[in-house]
């Protein structure tokens, strides 16, 4: 018995250590194999754990290091010894035409792959994006359902042009970044942002605002292993909207609106158009001669749910040494915070690849995605003095052209858009030598998109005036586009490695819209689905082709490991631009050098990675539409003789948002836009990367902006196509990443910082250009172009309060009404003593100082967690929403002089200012993820099994305007857009 019992609590003492510098390693896991019995080595590497048996086995694992297994063999002291594992620093990075490891990359590329990925559940590419690159910026202004996200990298470079990055999907240039939500996340293995010029001129002229490369999961040799990934979400409004709620306030602020505009007021109990409107004394239950007013809507309740979303992913992998294959299908369902609003996207993918000969493999990449769009955003703004429903079940009206129920339009308005989008390649890949490969492949993209509409008569203003509105928008395109490349991967002794890309690439882009339009019903019935049967019909139809032509070029040396050197070149020819100017030459190099590999660092054992980068090259873009070099007719329709004839003219009409224009005249010296750029990187690794640390520091400059201006209107027309300007963009990215733990306990945190500086240095002989329309409520656009300053500032009028006397109003250049007490004080700037369009300035900028985000992820055992914070700061919103309903109940009056909010006016004129203008920074808890990993032989038949619950938006921390998100469009103006929801998510991921 003491003898058993001696065999069963042996107790095994040692010491872990690094197997090169011998140093100890604290924190080392220590496990007796097969159990749960398990230690860490202490801060000297010192361990000691008790085993059942003689012939126990311990596992060592350790992150940065290999993991090693000894038996106990009966004896008391053992003693590990673990080798590095580099596989962090050999990690394959892609980067365009091919692979390199990430040891050897010279330029500016950021990398997300596998765990990265899943750390929290995303509906759509652009979420998993947002806060986890540095340098990459992702506004998602709406909280819509299927809505466009905006992507910059390293700022906006352009003007009238593209500033949007390339998507390429597979090695396929899909098209810009809002191309982002076709993408099922889960089908992700990787995702690889070129930021630098060096990394991104192999797309020569479409990767002037940088490359967001996607590679989708492959087959592997081996057992078949199938998964399915379900999501279920339950979203809610974050916080209560800020609309009116009591009826009583509505009619005390809609009465005294109109005293101070010299009107009378409705709420006096009295018939107005057809309407009655209630007095005070009714809303309150105080007018004895009448019964207390009976309806008290609160419209946020009517016109928002608590929507259910889910998606279902299957996903089957596996082959052999000679065939290998992926595929999946999923289905996703957006339920949209707004009644009938959702979105439905049906994803399926398939990647094939066999191994013909021994040189020879031909494969076969599809993507399949269609997606269906219904409803949209509606105002909850409402009076909640009136109700949704007459007595007789119709829709209540306030007055004969109240058009402004979102009940009714959600529920009779026709509003669906349906798309189909599929991507096939074919290629073939064969093996010269052991040291050349040729690959060739030919890859089409075809879409299609219906978009239906139609506005019944007694619902729409639309539907009213034309007795009935419908329309068809039918838009198709199709790309196909050829690749053919040399690949030499070839060492020489161990000394020098090479790498040479060489090809040519030919992409053909077509495009096909038509609209079909009818006016005029003799019922709603059959909707739009009958358009010839309207009293009026229009149709119009495009069509735009377009051809790009590339040779491409990238030549990667290193020498000894040590010194890299990297140089790209990519020359275009693309058919949008002039007779002379259609061929661009994008050349680029980068040099690195690894410190680490040096004598004198290599006796820093904590350092495990050093190494410098410096590039510099030319990127383009071609972000305008075909056809604009050209000399073009135009065709108008205009009634004479009693019939409508056609006509044509030499030009085209344009609107610009102000007036009508004439554009259309040609310059065959139209050329691309082209942007320089310098990058200084410099990336550490720690304690066999524990620690590592990512640095950039960049410069970028875009010359010849394609934009268009305004000519003599003596040459017949209004604006021209030129290259004229200049915008720059400086900054600085940081990323760390630290493990802080990785015992029994793994503990990691991270986080990256992105600092840009934007401004437009030039625009040729203009200095100042509006960009956008005009605002109807301001008369006046906001956004400006202004040389020396960053693109789209705020331009508009100073303001000092709130005018509190006539003499103060009329001391500050004010006259007439906008000099009376309870006006907005606008600033005379000039001192001319008048206020006018003289006195306008830049009065905010939209454009942040700076981004940043926060992550840690806990394990331990079977258990996750992971959180993600987001934060902008230092950008301005102009605030169309900022005399809400709180902020009229603050308004200035005789007893409440306040300098904040002026008072209420029905007519007042207002003009755009700064008093508009609020901060629009915010730090957001992103996401908490909580998930438990089952046991592989808890269930029989199933490798994996997790479940996890999330949750998404779940607070913001802001002085932003309340009730609405501060994520605002790029532009920074906000109307009050479609809530951005929070959700709570359960998923489950099986494995067999």
């Amino acid at each position: 018995m003491p003898a058993l019992t001696w065999a069963q609590t042996l107790t095994v003492r040692g010491v872990v250590k690094d197997a090169t510098t011998g140093e100890g390693l604290p924190g080392v896991t220590v496990l007796v194999k097969g159990t749960q019995n398990g230690t860490a080595s202490q801060s000297d590497g010192a361990y000691s754990i008790a085993v059942p048996s003689t012939d126990a086995v311990l596992t060592f694992s350790y992150i940065g290091y290999l993991p090693l297994e000894l038996p106990v063999g009966g004896k008391s002291v053992l003693d590990a010894n673990l080798k590095v594992d580099n596989k962090s620093l050999d990690e394959v990075v892609v980067v365009g035409y091919g692979t390199v490891a990430k040891s050897d990359v010279t330029g500016s590329v950021s990398s997300l792959k596998g765990s990265e990925l899943n750390k929290q559940p995303a509906a759509s590419v652009e979420q998993l994006l947002q806060g986890k690159i540095a340098g990459v910026q992702v506004v998602m202004p709406s909280g819509e359902p299927g809505a466009d996200a905006t992507v910059r990298i390293r700022g906006s470079s352009s003007i009238n042009g593209s500033n949007s990055p390339l998507l390429v999907v597979d090695g396929f240039p899909w098209g810009d970044a809002r191309n982002l939500k076709q993408i099922n996340p889960e089908d992700i293995a990787s995702i690889e942002v070129l930021k630098d010029a060096s990394s991104a001129a192999i797309y020569g002229s479409r990767g002037a605002n940088g490359v967001i490369l996607i590679t989708t999961k492959r087959g592997k040799a081996g057992k078949t292993s199938i998964t399915l990934s379900t999501l279920n979400t339950l979203s809610t409004l974050p916080s209560k909207l800020d609309v009116w709620s009591d009826p009583v306030d509505v009619a005390v602020i809609d009465n005294e609106s109109r005293r101070n505009a010299g009107l009378a007021p409705l709420f006096v109990g009295e018939n107005y158009l057809g309407t009655y409107y209630p007095s005070v004394a009714e809303l309150r239950g105080e007018d004895s001669n009448k019964p207390a007013w009976p309806y008290r809507t609160y419209w946020p309740d009517e016109v928002y749910r608590n929507p259910f979303s889910q998606s279902y992913t299957l996903t089957a992998t596996g082959g052999t040494e000679r065939t290998k294959f992926s595929m999946s299908g999923n289905y996703y369902r957006e339920e949209g915070l707004a009644i009938k609003n959702y979105y439905d996207r049906y994803n399926g993918r398939l990647n094939l690849e066999q191994k013909l000969t021994d040189k020879l493999t031909a494969g076969v990449n599809l993507i399949l995605t269609h997606t269906q769009r219904n409803g949209g955003s509606l105002s909850a703004d409402r009076s909640p003095v009136f109700p949704i429903y007459n007595p007789d079940g119709t829709y209540f009206r306030i007055g004969p052209r109240d058009f402004g129920n979102p009940v009714a339009y959600a529920n009779e308005v026709l509003n669906k858009n349906k798309t189909i989008d599929v991507l096939g390649t074919l290629f073939v890949s064969y093996d010269i030598t052991k040291w050349l490969n040729f690959r060739t492949q030919l890859s089409d993209k075809y879409g299609n998109s219906i978009g239906d509409v139609y506005e019944p008569r007694n619902i729409t203003n639309t539907g009213y005036l034309y007795n009935g509105f419908g329309v068809i928008d039918n838009y198709s395109s199709n790309e196909l586009l050829s690749e053919n490349y040399f690949t030499v991967n070839k060492n020489f002794n161990k000394i020098h490695n090479l790498n040479v890309v060489a090809g040519y690439t030919t992409q053909t882009f077509n495009i096909r819209t038509s609209r079909l339009e009818g006016r005029g019903f003799i019922n709603d019935a059959l909707e739009n689905e009958n358009l010839n049967t309207a009293l009026t019909q229009y149709t119009t139809n495009g069509l735009t082709k377009s051809l790009l032509n590339s040779y491409i070029g990238r030549v990667n040396y290193s020498l000894l490991d040590r010194y890299l050197f990297t140089f790209t070149s990519r020359a275009d020819g693309s058919s949008k631009f002039g007779a002379n100017n259609k061929w661009a030459f994008f050349p680029s190099a980068a040099v690195a050098w690894k410190l680490n590999e040096e004598a004198f660092l290599r006796a820093v054992p904590t350092i495990s990675e050093a190494k410098v980068r410096v590039s510099y090259g030319l990127t383009g873009n071609q972000g305008i539409s075909p056809y604009q070099t050209l000399d073009r007719l135009g065709a108008g329709r205009y009634y004479t003789g009693g019939n409508f004839q056609t006509g044509f003219g030499p030009g085209i009409f344009g609107y610009d948002g102000f007036n009508k224009i004439w554009e259309g005249v040609p310059n065959p010296d139209l050329k691309w836009e082209t942007t320089s750029q310098l990058d200084a990187g410099l990336d550490l690794g720690f304690l066999n990367q524990r620690i590592t640390l990512s640095a950039d520091v960049y410069y970028k400059r875009t010359r010849d902006l394609l934009r268009q201006t305004y000519i003599t209107p003596s040459s017949g027309y209004d604006r021209l196509w030129v290259n004229d300007g200049v915008i720059e963009n400086k900054g600085v990215e940081l990323g760390l990443n630290a493990e802080i733990l990785n015992g029994p306990v793994q503990w990691s945190v991270g986080g990256n910082f992105t600092l840009n500086r934007n401004k437009l240095i030039s625009m040729g002989e203009d200095d100042f250009v509006w960009n956008g329309s005009s605002i109807e409520m301001l008369r006046a656009p906001v956004n400006a172009f202004i040389v020396g300053e960053p693109i789209n500032v705020f331009y508009g009028y100073k303001t000092n309060g709130i005018i509190q006397t006539v003499e103060e109003g009329r001391a500050s250049g004010l006259t007439g009404d906008m000099a009376r007490p309870g006006e907005i004080k606008y600033v005379d700037l000039n001192g001319d003593g008048a206020v006018n369009d003289q006195d306008r300035t830049i009065i905010g900028n939209p454009n942040p100082k700076f981004l940043y985000s926060l992550n840690t992820s806990l394990r331990h055992k079977g258990f996750d967690l992971s959180a993600q914070l987001y934060g902008v700061s230092g950008n301005d919103v102009f605030d169309m929403r900022k005399f809400s309903p709180s902020g009229q109940l603050q308004r200035w009056t005789p007893d409440n002089p306040t300098n904040d909010y002026p008072s209420v006016n029905a007519t007042r004129a207002y003009y755009g200012s700064d008093w508009f203008v609020t901060s629009g920074s915010f730090m957001r808890i992103q996401n908490v993820t909580l998930g438990y990993n089952f046991k592989s032989n808890m269930i029989k038949g199933l490798e994996t099994l997790r479940i996890y619950f999330s949750g998404s938006n779940l607070y913001t921390f802001t002085g932003f305007h309340k009730g609405f998100d501060p994520e605002v469009p790029y532009n920074g103006l906000q109307y009050g857009s479609y809530p951005r929801p929070r959700a709570l998510s359960v998923g489950v991921n099986i494995g067999i």
